[in-house]
């Protein structure tokens, strides 16, 4: 008997009376492997055998007549018991039956599936217990007719996706001795893959329309007239430098087509798979301009997005920033703008950490800068750095010989958007050539427009013109001073009267600048201080 215990499979450890390990078999030895535990006291070990076994004591009387004690330790859980508990709380519904469909086992996860109680389904056919449309009687009747692994995904009454492989389990003389089902509830993996899809369908659509968006911003109607000697050097330096990243600054009065140009290069250049961002130092409030260009970091001010924003600058990467009316631009970023040039980096309002960006830069302005250099208003290295490629565009009177193609151009162009047919007389042409276009192309195109929209015959004669040219010019008339008075408040007298006059004629911001002969941010601006200074 006593042999029997010491052969034992389960943990054996014998002591004498004064509790010293005497003897310990291979089942405990194989655990405690680096612990030598012969002749040690068995108190000393025995918080450690307690984490692996659960341990009866057994004293015992040699024939010496001293009291020894065997100590028989079992573990904690045994192998069946392990995998017993990993099947019962397996998130899959596993089922087992023998060769002809006989349920051997099933889980919980099998029960809540299915509605059915163990009892009623161990030891029963499974094939007439389940559904036949269920996937796992589909998918066990399969493997075993096929004898190989069987797939099956099926929707439930309840709304459930359940996808079922049943796969044969072969002995050594190649039948199936057991056929193991595992089911998995993939609804909520569904419904993540269909809400995927719906996002990568709308990402798409999205795509779509930003790249129309974009083409549509990149459209250049009816290509480049370049005929005047003056534009053909121009073109020529723009063909030279198209695919060089330098700095590109535009400059020519308002109305020459500079954001034209702009467009252009970037069409041109091996950029134009690129985005090309358009930046108006005029039109974003001073107090956000900053945030829009350079975007923000998380929490950098009260209401900042959470995450932060990615600036227009950000958004250039890959393509072309252009920086129209940079003149404008305020001092104190100007600096930002030097270290973008510069590195091709920025950081973002409140950030720690700088940003890099590939992207070409294009500024363009109808300003001096050179005098604002002077005055201080233009920081010096942030105008060398835009001028690295300098572009000037003609007027439109120092361009007599586009004059004509650009006509035709234009009245195409009018034409086809209102479905009309207009002809221009000789007489009409000498006029357009005559007048010195002080609105240059942006004012060429107002007044062919309005032409084709307003006149009511098919032939349009030199008094349509210089009617619309008259009209366009009678708000400036008729400005005076009538006190004598200091020469700065007189200045500023004329200027509001003038201002107001050609903004209640006119109704543009646009049109003021044009018949002024200033920028639009300048005639904007004006008009604003003018206007509210009304409303008090």
């Amino acid at each position: 008997m006593a042999r029997d215990i010491f052969n034992a499979s389960i943990g054996i450890i014998l002591t004498n009376s004064k509790e010293v390990i005497t003897f310990c078999n291979d089942s405990v030895q194989s655990v405690m492997k680096d612990i030598e535990l012969k002749h040690k006291k068995m108190y000393s070990i025995l918080p450690l055998l307690e984490l692996e076994f659960r341990i009866k004591r057994f004293a015992l009387k040699e024939t010496c007549n001293e009291n020894s004690v065997i100590y028989v330790l079992k573990r904690l859980i045994d192998d069946e018991v392990l995998y017993k508990k990993i099947l019962e709380f397996s998130y899959d519904e596993i089922c087992v039956t023998d060769p002809t469909g006989i349920s051997i086992y099933c889980n919980s996860a099998f029960e809540k599936n299915h509605g059915i109680k163990r009892p009623d389904i161990n030891g029963k056919n499974i094939f007439r217990v389940l559904n036949q449309t269920s996937p796992s009687h589909k998918a066990i009747y399969y493997a075993i007719n096929k004898k190989k692994s069987c797939t099956i995904e099926r929707e439930t009454k309840t709304g459930k996706t359940l996808i079922t492989t049943a796969t044969p389990v072969f002995n050594n003389q190649n039948e199936i001795e057991l056929v193991i089902a595992n089911t998995r509830d993939i609804t909520e993996i569904e419904k993540i893959k269909s809400k995927l899809k719906e996002v990568q369908i709308s990402s798409e659509k999205y795509k779509r329309e930003i790249e129309v968006l974009r083409k549509k911003e990149l459209e250049i109607d009816g290509g480049f007239v370049a005929i005047s000697s003056k534009m053909k050097n121009l073109l020529e330096v723009i063909k030279r430098t198209v695919n060089i990243d330098s700095t590109i600054l535009i400059m020519g009065e308002s109305g020459t087509g500079k954001s034209f140009i702009a467009k252009y290069i970037h069409r041109m250049s091996n950029r134009s798979q690129g985005p090309f961002i358009t930046i108006n130092c005029t039109t974003i409030p001073e107090h956000l301009l900053e945030s829009e260009l350079f975007g923000y970091a998380s929490g950098a001010f009260t209401g900042a997005k959470k995450g932060g924003k990615p600036g227009l600058v950000e958004l250039s990467d890959g393509g072309t920033l252009f920086l129209d009316e940079i003149g404008e631009l305020p001092l104190n970023l100007q600096s930002k703008f030097l270290e973008l040039i510069q590195e091709r980096s920025y950081t973002p309002v409140g950030g720690m950490k700088s940003k890099t960006v590939d992207t070409r830069i294009i500024a363009a302005t109808n300003a001096d800068l050179g005098k604002l250099v002077k005055e201080k208003k233009f920081r010096k290295d942030l105008f060398y750095r835009l001028k690295v490629i300098e572009l000037l565009m003609p007027s439109l009177r120092e361009r007599q010989e586009d004059i004509l193609p650009l006509i035709n151009l234009i009245k195409s162009k009018f034409e086809k958007r209102y479905k009309l047919t207009r002809e221009f007389s000789q007489g009409s042409i000498n006029v357009f050539k005559d007048y010195d276009w002080p609105g240059n192309i942006r004012e060429l195109e107002h007044v062919i427009e309005k032409l084709i929209a307003i006149t009511p015959d098919n032939i349009i004669e030199s008094h349509h013109i210089r009617e619309l040219i008259q009209l366009d010019n009678e708000s400036v008339n008729n400005i005076s001073v009538d006190q004598l008075m200091p020469l700065d408040l007189a200045i500023e007298k004329v200027e509001k009267e003038l201002i107001l006059k050609a903004y209640k004629k006119l109704g543009s911001s646009y049109k003021v600048a044009e018949v002024l002969k200033i920028s639009q941010s300048r005639a904007s601006r004006k008009i604003i201080k003018y206007t509210k200074n009304m409303k008090k």
